[in-house]
């Protein structure tokens, strides 16, 4: 949900199955209950896993489903410091993952207003810090982004 929603622990943890609804048949999968500017829309590459998360979990929580509160001290923390991963890789991180998912957008060069709108970010400027990690566009790409569309 952090990488394929760009959600904060929070609202991962908060996150039901019925949050996430299917408007159309087809169509892409939508956050509901995280207040948003835009639509909060899953990206293509997390679509069908989220959307069957979501169709299991019903109205129960997405993550740790058995549980009855909504949000306990640690819920996410814990479960990291349990789910190791094997040997070099980094531990998992809802932060680490929601990271990731905004990095995805600015090097797909989508608005940095945009993104921050759905990422829930005061600003455009709050994505500074995540800018060193795009590569710059080649020649090709940057006159094709600056040149524009054909048509008027």
């Amino acid at each position: 949900m952090g990488a394929g929603l760009g959600l904060t622990p929070k609202e991962v943890a908060a996150s039901r199955g019925s949050d996430l609804p299917r408007p159309s048949v087809g169509g892409p999968l939508l956050h509901k209950s995280v207040e948003r500017l835009v639509p909060l829309v899953a990206r293509a590459a997390w679509d069908p896993v989220l959307g069957e998360l979501a169709d299991r979990a019903g109205s129960g929580y997405l993550f740790r489903p058995r549980r009855t509160v909504e949000y306990a001290k640690n819920l996410i923390g814990s479960w990291s410091l349990i789910h190791r991963p094997p040997r070099d890789l980094p531990a998992v991180s809802v932060g680490r993952l929601r990271a990731t998912w905004i990095v995805e957008l600015m090097r797909a060069h989508i608005d940095h207003h945009l993104i921050a709108q759905a990422a829930g970010l005061a600003s455009a400027a709050s994505l500074a810090r995540w800018q060193h990690l795009v590569p710059p566009v080649d020649e090709v790409a940057a006159a094709r982004l600056l040149r524009g569309p054909e048509e008027r």
